[in-house]
């Protein structure tokens, strides 16, 4: 009778233990339990917050590298969040035997040449009228505050203006229709003015004047004009215009002035190599050029 009283005073109902406190609930289930052999109770005691103690570090590093991870997702979050709201960037791009025209934010009036790409933010394109260009454009810009244009050539400056700018590979050059321009590149600043044109040469920038400045953007019109340029950016301007793959087995450093067509190939590459007293070959997409014999 006494061991089944003895096992009965520590069975509890739901409801019993339910009511108790934290504290009460751990003395109760500690109830029965013995210490090791050989030890006291505060023996014991003593020994089990020793290893809680040697643990402890563990845990803090585990909980250092929680709140490291928390951390680190939070900051991809708020990166996503601000690339995608403050530094989201537009752009319109061209690709070969291909023009656009198309306004910017501002209202500035764009035509973009083939082969060349602008990018500009879309958030602060307002407040700050800044853009970067790869190629070649045409700009009527609207008025109203500083209007910047970004090459990896030099940088354009304009204030309510008609302009020019080409920037491809080393070769760099701007042309005035109306307004005023600043042009930099590396330590050289020009300003120029209708019918000037400032072009990047291995001594700096140069600013030279002309009287039919139009030409420069008669590509808007489907007419190329060249004035004494180098027969390999000739021929980069006819890979572009008509999406065709040009090798050229001659002097490349060879100057030309001409204008030329993008509506039909055979006849651009005749104004072109027949005056240079060259030939070619076309297949498929690939035009072969070469010096024709004596």
């Amino acid at each position: 009778m006494s061991e089944r009283n003895d096992s009965e005073k520590y069975k509890l109902t739901s409801a019993e233990f339910h009511q108790m406190n934290t504290e009460e609930k751990i003395l109760k289930a500690a109830e029965g339990f013995q210490t090791p052999m050989g030890m006291s109770g505060d023996e014991a005691l003593d020994a089990l917050f020793r290893k809680a103690v040697a643990r402890k570090p563990v845990k803090t590093v585990k909980l250092i590298r929680y709140w490291q991870a928390v951390a680190a997702i939070v900051i991809l979050v708020l990166g996503f969040y601000t690339v995608n709201t403050v530094f989201s960037k537009e752009k319109e791009r061209t690709v070969f035997a291909e023009q656009s025209e198309f306004l910017l934010p501002d209202g500035t009036r764009v035509n973009l040449n083939a082969g060349s790409e602008i990018t500009w933010s879309g958030k602060s394109f307002r407040d700050k009228r800044s853009l970067k260009l790869d190629g070649e454009a045409f700009f009527n810009v609207a008025k109203g505050s500083r209007f910047s244009i970004h090459t990896k050539n030099g940088t354009v400056e304009i204030l309510g203006t008609q302009l020019n700018v080409f920037s491809r590979n080393q070769e760099f050059w701007v042309s005035c229709l109306s307004g005023k321009v600043k042009v930099s590149s590396g330590n050289d600043d020009l300003i120029i003015t209708p019918g000037e044109m400032v072009e990047l040469t291995p001594s700096g920038l140069v600013k030279t004047a002309h009287s039919n400045i139009e030409q420069t953007i008669s590509w808007k019109n489907g007419l190329f004009y060249f004035e004494d340029k180098p027969l390999v950016s000739i021929f980069d301007a006819l890979e572009r215009q008509f999406d065709v793959n040009v090798s050229f087995e001659g002097n490349n450093d060879r100057l030309m002035t001409v204008t030329f067509s993008g509506k039909n190939l055979h006849e651009t590459l005749d104004v072109i190599c027949i005056p240079m007293g060259l030939k070619y070959e076309i297949k498929n997409n690939k035009v072969r050029v070469f010096e024709s014999a004596e």
